[in-house]
């Protein structure tokens, strides 16, 4: 929680904090069964989840995560996602990125079921 309201985000990567890379790293396998012990309590899962914590094991869907979350609090700040290129040209892409996928642009990978919720939540711009 801390690095999250220090940094404004979860990408953690082995360079930034490898000790806190390392948990999560093992929150993820705890949490898909792949390491057995200590079991993560629904009390735990409710906390990092409320934090937007990611338990993919795939990079590139975690990566998705991270660039949703960044839209949430940007959501939960202004009211709407009309990002621009001068307020943060990586946000204002991933969004264009999103639409294209979702009209399945030639190139794009078509967006799940999932993701497709979680931008409905955040009344994405379809």
């Amino acid at each position: 929680k801390d690095y999250q309201d220090d940094k404004g985000h979860l990408r953690v990567g082995q360079d930034d904090n490898v000790n806190l890379y390392e948990w999560m790293d093992t929150q993820r396998k705890l949490y898909h069964g792949i390491v057995k012990k200590p079991v993560l309590t629904d009390q735990q899962i409710e906390k990092l989840e409320e934090m937007y914590f990611c338990w993919s094991l795939d990079g590139k869907e975690r990566a998705w995560h991270e660039k949703y979350t960044e839209a949430v609090e940007f959501f939960k700040e202004h009211g709407h996602i009309r990002v621009t290129t001068k307020n943060n040209p990586s946000l204002y892409n991933w969004i264009g990125s999103q639409g294209k996928r979702y009209k399945e642009t030639k190139g794009q990978k078509p967006i799940s079921e999932e993701e497709l919720e979680l931008l409905e939540q955040i009344d994405f711009p379809f």
